[in-house]
């Protein structure tokens, strides 16, 4: 009987997570795991998306010497911090997106590095991104790419595409938060704002970042070129930012004037208890006090040998209680 043959894996030893080809219509297609890609094919272009945690895919982008010094350094630096840079002929840069999490929707964020040449479009990341998922789940249901900034632009679609899902859950919750603020029901009111206003800020932060980044790029001026189908792209994508960036300001601003009435409608609950607390307490001051007096044991109380000087004592207390209420009704401390 003979052995099966086994392909090596030639990709996975070299850290490449998967590699695409594209032919000139735009049709993609897996590259074989034994054979790594060839970055300026004769026609079309490959998608090469690595594990920066693998040595040997650290390795391999350095052996690129054709790289240019800042584009291999943002490739593979470990701070998550949203960047773009580029040259005549490349774009390479690093960009937020949702870590993957099959069981729920993530809140966790994670980086995208990514460079972007003629005929290639190189990625990495050290988690598992959702963004990159998504796309090749669509690349393998035969959606086509005609160019690399294509391919990114439709990457970028998805981690907005995600962005505005969380800024609807966002609004959804504050909704419901509303709602519960108007029936009184407090509960836990304060910590569902604070856990809005976090996710609005970090929502708003990557927008941010996205925003200034792709209009510095749309804005290039002729003396420091950069690839005219980036440039195109990046107008387009700002258009849609500069959209979500107003929605998740207005859920900021909503989240704010949550908590300022939450804040209030707490000061006033605590103001009223207070209140009632201090209503008591000069109630039965009078009370206390005549208890306290008829306590000390000293010769010449009233009705110390009295058979009714229990109830004496009682009527006095009560009548002191009474007397109190009238006067703060009369100052106009207890309404009415």
């Amino acid at each position: 009987m003979l052995a099966s043959h086994q392909v090596p894996d030639v990709q996975s030893a070299m850290g490449i997570v998967w590699a695409y080809r594209f032919d000139a219509e735009g049709t993609p297609g897996l590259i074989d795991r034994a054979a790594i890609p060839d970055l300026d094919p004769r026609s079309g272009f490959v998608w090469l998306h690595l594990d920066l945690v693998h040595s040997r895919a650290k390795a391999w982008v350095g052996d690129q010497l054709w790289l240019p010094a800042a584009a291999e350094e943002a490739f593979l630096a470990t701070d998550t911090h949203q960047r773009l840079d580029h040259s005549a002929n490349l774009a390479w840069g690093v960009t937020h997106d949702l870590v993957r999490d099959v069981a729920a929707n993530s809140d966790k964020v994670g980086a995208l590095h990514w460079i972007i040449g003629e005929r290639f479009l190189l990625t990495g990341r050290r988690e598992a991104l959702q963004s990159i998922r998504l796309i090749a789940d669509a690349l393998n249901r035969g959606e086509e790419a005609q160019s690399p900034t294509d391919l990114f632009e439709q990457i970028l679609e998805y981690i907005i595409d995600d962005i505005t899902h969380a800024i609807v859950r966002l609004m959804e919750q504050t909704d419901a938060i509303e709602d519960q603020l108007l029936d009184e029901r407090l509960g836990e009111v304060p910590q569902r704002v604070g856990s809005v206003r976090r996710t609005a800020v970090r929502i708003h932060r990557q927008l941010n970042g996205l925003h200034v980044l792709f209009r510095r790029l749309a804005d290039t001026h002729a003396n420091r070129k950069a690839p005219d189908e980036m440039k195109a792209f990046a107008a387009r994508l700002i258009q849609r930012i500069d959209g979500l960036h107003h929605d998740v300001s207005a859920v900021q601003d909503r989240s704010r004037l949550l908590q300022d009435e939450m804040s209030a409608r707490s000061a006033s609950q605590t103001n009223r208890q207070l209140y009632t607390l201090s209503i008591l307490t000069a109630l039965f001051l009078p009370a206390t006090f005549i208890t306290g007096l008829f306590g000390i044991n000293v010769k010449g109380l009233p009705w110390v040998e009295a058979d009714l000087g229990a109830l004496f004592v009682a009527l006095a207390c009560i009548g002191a209680a009474l007397l109190t209420l009238v006067l703060l009704r009369w100052r106009g401390v207890v309404g009415g």
